[in-house]
């Protein structure tokens, strides 16, 4: 038994198929089969059962890949802290995050900084659009967006991965009078007054209310997050957001802000993740900061 023959159950599994298999792992597919075959002669069992129409895991080929699986991603481990201590992390680290993510990208600052002391760190907020656009001209090394569907359909040139799922919200201080309730009618949005941060999101869903349901007003549009939680915290205007911008802010704990669903309403669901890139330094750097930021979403303890 070899690594390799572990990587080939695993990738004949994921595809169904021994010839897509072979395809991916750049080996021939009679190469493939005798490896297989190899591996469930030395194991003395049937990893898949194969036919014309594919390769699909036995129940105690199953449990064979999902141990191997396990075994594959322990050995990827253990390949990258022996980069890690090959290799010292030096240069510079440019994050760009939309609102809301800037609390967990300082400690996921900390984190890397004590990790790596030599590397340095940059980071701002700005909306998606402005992240995809700078990570695309490569002023940015890591961006924390949120896409649609459509986008991650249209394959947008990047390389992203999503985290969690989400969608707008509307956001009050605990002073208005919709701070009460869970839930508000699109129709009642156009009689509030808006304070807005400067995100293509929250412009594209603006023009539908307003097209569906009239004109909002809106006091003003911003990019800085302290002012909109000032207009919040002292009732003189609402907002919208991702819901993702409001988890777990201290606001939000402290009952100082309220978050209301827009219902009923059809939207797009929005995908929250990280753009990254694919040289080694940084991929291994972004599989880190990828694995932080899904154990501090669980964090109850977040604020």
């Amino acid at each position: 038994m070899n690594i390799e023959q572990l990587e080939h159950i695993v990738e004949v599994a994921k595809y169904q198929s021994i010839s897509k298999a072979a395809e991916v792992l750049h080996i021939t597919q009679s190469g493939l089969s005798l490896s297989i075959t190899a591996l469930e002669k030395e194991l003395d069992l049937k990893i898949f059962y194969r036919s014309r129409a594919g390769a699909i895991p036995t129940d105690s080929g199953k449990e064979i890949i999902k141990k191997s699986m396990e075994a594959l991603n322990k050995i990827r481990e253990l390949k990258e802290e022996a980069y890690f201590q090959a290799h010292a992390i030096t240069g510079d680290l440019r994050f760009e995050g939309m609102p809301g993510v800037m609390p967990t990208l300082v400690r996921t600052v900390a984190f890397l900084k004590k990790k790596y002391p030599s590397l340095n760190i940059e980071m701002s907020e700005k909306g998606s659009f402005e992240i995809i656009e700078n990570f695309k001209q490569n002023k940015v090394d890591m961006g924390f967006v949120a896409l649609t569907q459509e986008m991650l359909q249209e394959k947008i040139g990047v390389d992203f991965e999503a985290i969690i799922k989400g969608k707008m919200v509307v956001c009050v201080g605990k002073k208005s009078s919709l701070s009460n309730r869970k839930k508000i009618h699109p129709q009642e949005l156009v009689k509030e007054t808006f304070i807005l941060y400067k995100d293509d999101y929250v412009d594209q869903f603006m023009e539908a209310l307003t097209k569906s349901f009239g004109h909002a007003q809106v006091l003003c549009t911003t990019n800085n997050s302290y002012a909109i939680e000032k207009a919040l915290t002292e009732d003189v205007a609402i907002t919208i957001g991702h819901d993702y911008s409001f988890i777990n802010h201290p606001l939000i704990m402290s009952g100082e802000l309220v978050t209301l669903e827009i219902m009923p309403y059809p939207q797009q669901e929005v995908y929250f993740g990280w753009l990254n890139k694919r040289n080694d330094q940084l991929s291994v750097l972004s599989k880190q900061i990828i694995q932080f930021f899904k154990q501090d979403l669980t964090r109850s303890d977040t604020f």
